[in-house]
């Protein structure tokens, strides 16, 4: 994920809040001092920022994830990795360590799920994806498969 940061802001700011050594005493003097001062977000120059990465891996984040098997609630733990902008169009890929040694892909758009990597081999090319949202928790099934991930996962806040 890119994040933009805007050069400057910190010290224009300070200088809206009056740290330039100004001081009012009537209320339009304060309110013009404050409209003279505040920062103009087109003369900010941004600068690119990358989401930083786990060390030896191609993942934003590692977290662990509730997850289930054979149709079973989520209550064991499954290691999981994130990829966010994983997609040109700016989707984010979780992959789910499952006990079986195998990886689960899940793709979302922004934090919604959308579709899972399926093969014909797993028996996992007829299943249907469904969720459901608790708060910043989302509950996804795919077909017996359950896992529990939460937004900050995805979207890194």
């Amino acid at each position: 994920m890119k994040k933009w940061i805007f050069a400057g802001l910190a010290s224009a700011s300070l200088a809206a809040c009056g740290a330039s050594g100004d001081t009012a005493t009537s209320d339009d003097a304060a309110g013009d001092a404050a409209t003279e001062t505040a920062p103009d977000s087109t003369d900010a120059e941004p600068v690119e920022v990358e989401d930083a990465k786990v060390p030896g891996t191609e993942y934003n984040a590692t977290a662990p994830v509730n997850c289930g098997f054979g149709g079973a609630a989520p209550t064991e733990t499954c290691d999981a990795g994130v990829i966010r902008n994983w997609g040109e169009d700016g989707t984010t890929l979780v992959e789910v360590q499952k006990p079986d040694g195998f990886k689960r892909a899940i793709f979302f758009n922004g934090t919604e799920p959308y579709g899972a990597d399926s093969a014909e081999a797993d028996g996992s090319a007829g299943w249907d994806l469904t969720s459901s949202r608790d708060g910043d928790r989302i509950t996804i099934n795919y077909g017996p498969e359950t896992y529990v991930i939460v937004d900050a996962m995805i979207t890194g806040g």
